[in-house]
């Protein structure tokens, strides 16, 4: 399995807003899908946590946003999880459009695991940080060639 995974996305027009691109809220939105589409690809089945009370929280968004997408470009949202810790993990995504080779935005999120139920950080089990592929350096973008 590869240490990212890559959420495709196809900008559409409701994505965009009175300046005509696409809305930063919107990219943060991204993020999340990838998020729970690679965790779920890892094994992560968040409605059974859910069902036990259990889940992750966000803690904190970092996003730089570098260039603009507009209606039907075909966006990849590149995601990796950076590090995990006893009671947090830290996930960074690389938001592209392959087409130009345009990197829109970088994204970090530090995650924290939660009991739901009492509203709070508990330690990641260990069941799940197996889970976890941590990759061990930023993957190449979409467009160029991984060195393995």
């Amino acid at each position: 399995m590869k240490p990212f995974f890559d959420l495709l996305h196809t900008v559409s027009a409701d994505e965009i807003d009175a300046q005509q691109h696409v809305h930063n809220l919107r990219y943060l939105q991204w993020t999340l899908w990838a998020a729970g589409k690679h965790s779920a690809a890892c094994g992560w089945d968040s409605q059974a946590a859910l069902d036990r009370g259990m889940g992750w929280v966000v803690r904190k968004h970092d996003i730089t946003y570098r260039a603009a997408a507009v209606a039907d470009d075909e966006i990849v949202v590149r995601t990796w999880v950076a590090d995990v810790a006893s009671f947090a993990a830290r996930r960074k995504y690389a938001v592209c459009r392959p087409s130009d080779q345009t990197v829109l935005a970088r994204v970090e999120t530090r995650w924290v695991y939660v009991d739901l139920t009492q509203h709070k950080v508990v330690p990641i089990p260990q069941e799940l940080k197996s889970k976890m592929l941590v990759a061990d350096r930023i993957p190449p973008l979409p467009w160029e060639q991984a060195n393995d």
